[in-house]
C-alpha cells in the first residue's frame, strides 16, 4: 500500500527508519518508530523529512524528547538516547545541515501550487461560461415564451353628432 505522504515526495527513502523496532511495549508488542509517531499524532513521513534534514546529534536529541514523551508506563527498553542514535543512523542521507527541510521540498511545493492555481483557474472559467450561456439560453427563451400583445389603440372616432 502506498502511503499517502509518498503522493508528496516522502516515502520509501525513509521505511528502514520508520519500520523500525523500538522496544516492546507493557503487552510485549514491538514499538515501531511509525506506531511512535503515530501515537503521538505526528505524521511519520514529515517528521522523519524533519529528523533527516537536522544534524545527526540534533535529530537524536529530537526523537529522544519524542521517546520520553510516550504516554502510559514507560516502555521495557533501554536509554532511550540510545535508542535515539540508533534510529537517526536509519535516515537516508541528510542534506546541507544549513538547509532547511522544507527547502528541500520546495520545488515539488511549487510544481503543485502551480498545478491546484492552474485547476482552480480551469474550474473558475469553467463556471463563468456557464453562467453566460445559461444567462443567453434565459434571455432567448424569455424572448421566445413572451412575445408582446398586439398594442390596440382606441380608436378616434369622432364623437357623434348631436342633434340640435
Amino acid at each position: 500500500m502506498k502511503s499517502p505522504a509518498a503522493s508528496f515526495g516522502l516515502g520509501a527513502e525513509f521505511d528502514d527508519f520508520l519500520f523500525a523496532p523500538i522496544a516492546e511495549d507493557r503487552n510485549g508488542m514491538m514499538l515501531s518508530v511509525i506506531s511512535l509517531l503515530g501515537r503521538m499524532d505526528l505524521d511519520p513521513w514529515q517528521e522523519a523529512a524533519s529528523l533527516a534534514a537536522l544534524p545527526a546529534k540534533a535529530a537524536a536529541q529530537r526523537l529522544t524528547s519524542l521517546l520520553g514523551l510516550l504516554p502510559g508506563p514507560p516502555l521495557q527498553r533501554p536509554d532511550p538516547g540510545t535508542i535515539a542514535t540508533r534510529l537517526v543512523a536509519l535516515l537516508p542521507r541528510r542534506p546541507d545541515s544549513n538547509t532547511h527541510p522544507l527547502q528541500a521540498s520546495g520545488a515539488a511545493t511549487t510544481h503543485a501550487r502551480e498545478i491546484s492555481t492552474g485547476i482552480l483557474l480551469t474550474i473558475y472559467l469553467v463556471m463563468l461560461a456557464t453562467q453566460l450561456v445559461i444567462a443567453r439560453l434565459g434571455a432567448t427563451g424569455a424572448e421566445a415564451t413572451h412575445t408582446p400583445a398586439s398594442l390596440t389603440f382606441p380608436s378616434r372616432t369622432p364623437p357623434p353628432a348631436s342633434a340640435k
